[in-house]
Formats: structure tokens, sequence, C-alpha cells
């Protein structure tokens, strides 16, 4: 048959006058040309008309309606795309164009608490992006400087936006891109689950479509047979059957990427978009549709938009997104505790650092659920995290654990009945400065058999590794900080570093205490062996103690008419470990997405302060030191 068609193929586009013009054509044997005409005679398909030499060939109906379907059987087929077996990790952010109704990028417009764009910033994170290319043009500067402090996101600009499409653009990222990548602009708003649709899946090459809106410059998508895109249109009567609308959000393989530079290469138009390049692409590969059902979403295209994103559609995805995220805990309890839906009589969020935390209500009691936070995985060791909440619990100085999941880092805990969390103020009142002497002394003197060891200036250079990784950088200063510490550390190990159990994170939300005045402590993630003197750094640090504070609590912890020499020594120099270690967390928890503000250079600058002051005392000529 393919031969056949290769025979009407060429009598139906290129002038013939005899079998030999057709072996020519077909590069075949005059034989074999033969024997095709016969039988597409035979079959019906071809009129021969013969005079002398010369020959007419005409086609007949059947002849034709075979040409076009096997041109239909051609077309229907496409080439797949091989997963790349990775996660994806990577965004791209249209933001180089200007909305005339404003006078300044729709990324940076007010949107509840912040802005469009860090809205979308934080919704992608949750979802598991980490990596961020942002293309902008219209006020570059002012976007590049509200993205400051976020060392995840490249700010690529456009000299030409005003005079290019977003193809441009994308041309600017030709050798920074090598991974599939999400692909979507700056002037949408939309809910988690329509990312996590395009995110979860084995379909590499995907455009999130909704139904159509109804809002302007809409772009129309007809599918195909097997629900791959086979036509956009912004003109309603060029599509013969609407099936949904470009949201404005693709999922793009490194592969797709590199022939959409190629596409551009030939091209003779600036101003062409991106989605008309995958069209053509998906001709040959497999574009397919991602259709999310009754999806919130908007994008900003004028005043009128905006004000119905502010109004309207913003506070129905924030409802939304609450729902969601009490689903996902509702379903979490009924897969670890066996309760049914009518069982969990209320869940109202907690709060949370490094996680999020839920108090839920069930009919048999009351419990805190923990779901662990962004990258929680390298930072924290989940195995060794269960281990010793487990032991802190039957030992009871933790509250008693329901569940802990040490792939997950999911945790369920009794809730403690008329609970009191200590605040940095009510931490300093006399009465709770003894109930946590009298617990650290207990811990730090019990048999406790904790398996891992947390050394925080270990901990600190295995950040600073990480660091690297995400090639995010420090404070200015860190270096010359960072020789400062490492010697303050060599003083340290030359007094003899203790090797006792710890729980090592005294911030006075993990000090919670229950209607009778007993004392727990909580979140034993960062617990270890360590210097007892590390714990009631912590406690001091945490908790803004004044010098007359820090004597109160020895008075209880140490007793009496003791030696405290060598432990202010200690305490001091943990202070400086901890500021350090955790400066360098919080750099690392910003570089993926988390924003804690000015906390992190506070403590820099606080741990740049305590080592001046550590060498006022203990050692004034640093030059051997440092």
């Amino acid at each position: 048959m393919e031969d056949l068609f290769s025979l009407l193929w060429v009598i139906n586009r290129t002038p013939v006058a005899s079998q030999r013009d057709l072996a020519q054509h077909l590069d075949i044997s005059l034989g074999k040309v033969n024997s095709l005409l016969r039988s597409a005679e035979e079959q019906g398909f071809l009129d021969i008309v013969r005079e002398g030499k010369q020959s007419s060939f005409d086609i007949r109906p059947a002849g034709r309606a075979l040409l076009e379907q096997m041109l239909l059987n051609r077309h229907q087929g496409k080439l797949k795309l091989a997963p790349s077996g990775q996660p994806v990790r990577t965004a791209v952010i249209l933001a180089a164009g200007r909305r005339p109704d404003f006078d300044q990028p729709v990324a940076l417009l007010p949107l509840g608490e912040s802005t469009i764009l860090e809205s979308t910033l934080k919704m992608l994170e949750c979802s598991g992006i980490e990596r961020f290319f942002l293309i902008s043009g219209y006020q570059a500067e002012e976007i590049r400087k509200r993205l400051s402090s976020r060392q995840n996101v490249t700010i690529i600009e456009n000299p030409r936006y005003k005079w290019s499409g977003t193809m441009q653009g994308l041309q600017l990222l030709d050798g920074m891109l090598k991974e599939d990548f999400l692909l979507l602009k700056s002037d949408l708003v939309l809910e988690q689950r329509g990312i996590d649709a395009l995110m979860e899946g084995d379909l590499p090459f995907r455009a999130l479509l909704a139904s159509p809106s109804g809002m302007e410059d809409e772009a129309f998508v007809e599918l195909d047979e097997d629900g791959d895109i086979f036509r956009i249109s912004k003109d309603i009567h060029q599509i013969n059957r609407i099936q949904g609308e470009l949201v404005g959000m693709m999922r793009v393989p490194a592969e797709v990427f590199q022939m959409m530079l190629r596409y551009f290469a030939v091209n003779e138009n600036p101003y062409l978009n991106f989605e008309y390049v995958l069209e053509n692409i998906g001709r040959l590969y497999g574009f397919h549709g991602e259709m999310v059902d009754d999806l919130i979403w908007s994008k900003v295209e004028n005043q009128t938009s905006y004000q119905n994103l502010v109004n309207i559609v913003y506070p129905r995805i924030q409802r939304k997104e609450k729902e969601m995220r009490q689903k996902l805990a509702a379903d979490t309890l009924m897969a670890v505790m066996d309760v049914q839906p009518e069982d969990i009589l209320e869940i109202s969020f907690a709060g949370g650092l490094t996680n999020t935390n839920y108090d839920v209500r069930l009919k048999q009691g009351r419990y805190i659920l923990r779901l662990p936070g962004r990258m929680t995985e390298s930072l924290i060791n989940r195995e060794t995290e269960k281990h010793n909440a487990q032991l802190a619990s039957d030992m009871g100085f933790n509250c008693k654990l329901v569940y802990c999941n040490a792939e997950t880092g999911v945790k369920i805990s009794e809730y403690i009945d008329h609970a009191e969390t200590l605040s940095f103020r009510t931490a300093r009142l006399e009465e709770n400065i003894r109930l946590v002497a009298d617990i650290l002394s207990r811990l730090h003197h019990s048999d406790m058999a904790l398996e891992n060891v947390f050394n925080p200036f270990d901990e600190a250079l295995r950040y600073e590794a990480l660091l690297e990784q995400e090639h995010a950088h420090m404070y200015k200063g860190y270096h010359q900080l960072r020789a400062q510490v490492l010697a303050i550390r060599d003083r340290l190990y030359q007094m003899g570093y203790d090797q006792r159990p710890c729980h090592n994170d005294l911030l006075a939300s993990n000090l919670v205490k229950n209607g009778n005045g007993r004392l727990y402590l909580i979140d034993w993630e960062y617990s270890g062996i360590n210097d007892p003197m590390f714990d009631v750094a912590a406690f001091f640090l945490e908790n803004y103690f004044e010098p007359e504070d820090e004597e109160l609590f020895c008075h209880y912890y140490f007793g009496a008419g003791e030696d405290l020499q060598k432990a202010r020594e200690k305490i001091l120099i943990f202070k400086i470990s901890q500021d350090f270690l955790w400066s360098i967390w919080t750099v690392l928890k910003e570089a993926k997405g988390d924003d804690f503000g000015s906390y992190g250079l506070d403590r820099f600058t606080r741990c740049q302060q305590l080592c001046a002051r550590y060498w006022d005392l203990y050692g004034n000529d640093r030059s051997d030191e440092v």
C-alpha cells in the first residue's frame, strides 16, 4: 500500500507523461512502475490513457480517498518523549512585559499580604520547585530589588522586551537550562492543584488547561483523540471544537526547549510567542492538554481583571487552599490512625517554623499533627528523630508520641491538656526558669541512649556544603567570621567537650506546661549527644536572657557555691556556635524559598559581636587564632 501511495502522490504532485518519468521520480525500475500502474488500475485508483509513447494519468475518487486516508494516518502518529525520571525542580517565569493600566510590573502588584509574584513563588515552592529563572524587562531593577533576598531566583533581563514576544526572552536562557521545567507567565494566579497537575504524572510535555474563562485574550484549545493539543487560537472562529483554554503554564522537557530554540533561530518575526512554537512542535511530539476541572484561576490584563482577582478570585483560592490543607491533614489522620471522617471534629492550624502543625480534635481525643516542611529531609535525619523522640516520650521528657514515620516525617503526638506554651517573656519568670533548669538537669544526667552526636560546628560545615550545592551565598564578612568561630571551637576542644543527651533546640515554643505545672520538651528533631552547655546557651539566647536571668538559672541548674568560670566560657562559646549555625541554616532555607526577614542577618551580626566579646574576655591577641 505504501508503494501505491507513493505512485499516486507523485502523479498528484508532479507533471509526468510516461512510465519512464515515473520511474525517475520514484527512483525505481521501469518494470516496478508498470506493475504498480496495473495494480492501481485494477483496484480502481487510477485511469491511464496511452497515446503512443506518451500517457496521461487521472486519479480516480478511490485513489484520492486512499491518498487522504494515508495522509491522515501519517498525522495521527506522533513521536513520544521519554520521561526524564527526575522530578521537576525548575520554573521559568515570564515577567518582561508592561500592561498599560499599571505603572509597575503586574508581578509586583499587591495581593493579600505580599505581591502576585511572591504568592506565585511560594505556591511553586510548595509543589517542589526549588530554582527559578525570571525574564524581566519593564522596571527590571525594581524586580531585582524586590527579589534581592531570594538566592534561588536568577533574573535575566530582556533589553528588547518592547519590540519582541516571549520567545525572544526565552532565547536568553540558552545554555542555562539543561533540565525539564515549568514555564508560566507572571500575571497568572491559580490554586495549588493546577501546579500539582503538571508536576505529577509521567507525561513530560504538557500544558495546563481550564474551561474557557471569558477573560480577554483567551487562547482556545482543540485536542485530538489522544488528548494532545491539535490547535491553539485566540480567534474562536478557527476552532472546530473548543475543549479548553490555555491557563498560561506549561511543563517543558529540556529537549523540547532545544527544539524551541532551533525553531526560533530561523524565525523572522521577533514578536513570536512561545505558545505557537510549542503548537508547531506538538505536530510531531505529543503535547498533552492537562485539563483541571473547576480550576480557580485568573490573569491580570487590566484594572478590571485585577480588581476581580483581589476581591473575588484570590479570596476563593485562599478558602480552597485552606480546605485542601485541612483535607491533607484529615487524609493523613485517616491513613495512619484508622479513623473515619465522622471521627474528626476539628482541624486548625497550630503554627510551625520548620514544619506545619495542626491542632486536631477527634472523638477519642486531641492531638498535634506535624507535617514536614520543605527541604527538611536534607536538614534532619528522621530516623534519628523518631528514635530520640520515642525515648524522650518513654522517659517522660516529651509528650506522648502516638505515631512517627521516619520516611514521610509525619508525626502525631497527644495534646497536652490545658497547655501553656512558654514565650520568651514567660520563660524568664522564676518559676519557669526553675522548671527548665530541672528538666534540663535531669535530661543531661540521664541514661537516655541517644545514638547520634549533634556538634554545632560540624553541623554548620554540613549546612555550608549544602549552600554550595544551592549556589547560595552567605552574608558579607562570612569568611572572616568563619575563621574566628573555628578558632574558638579549637579553644573549646582544649577545654573538654562533654558528651551528654541534649535537646539542642530550646526555643520557648518547644517548652510546654500542662495544667498541673509539669513541663515538657517537645520537637526532638535536632536532639543528640552534645555538651550540656549548648542547651543552656540556647535557652539563654533564644529567650533574650539578661545577665541577672542567667545568674538565676545557674543557681537552679548548678546549685550554690559551684565554680562556674569554665561553664560561663563554654556558654559563651556555644552562643557563638548557635548564631553561626542558625544564620547558615536561615540562608539555606531562604535559598529554598522561605522568608525569615532579618532573622538570619541579625544572628550573623550578633555572632560577630559575641566573637569580639569572647576575645576581649578570654584572649585579646587574635592574630594567632584567626
